[in-house]
């Protein structure tokens, strides 16, 4: 799992796509509102996301 600012000027979301399109079962969540650091931008939305994958990975329902 990949998890990118939209608005990351850094290394944009384009190069993100492409980078978990070379993994080929890579999943990547664009968090929105954040740049290069998505983790300490929108915490609340980056552990969402996360979240929401572990639960997934885990077969443990989401709360």
């Amino acid at each position: 799992m990949l998890v990118w600012g939209a608005s990351d000027r850094v290394v944009t979301p384009v190069y993100g796509a492409a980078h978990a399109a070379a993994f080929g079962n890579a999943r990547l969540e664009i968090i929105s509102e954040a740049g290069h650091l998505p983790h300490m931008e929108q915490p609340d939305a980056n552990l969402a996301v996360l979240d929401a994958f572990a639960n997934q990975v885990s077969g443990t329902p989401a709360r």
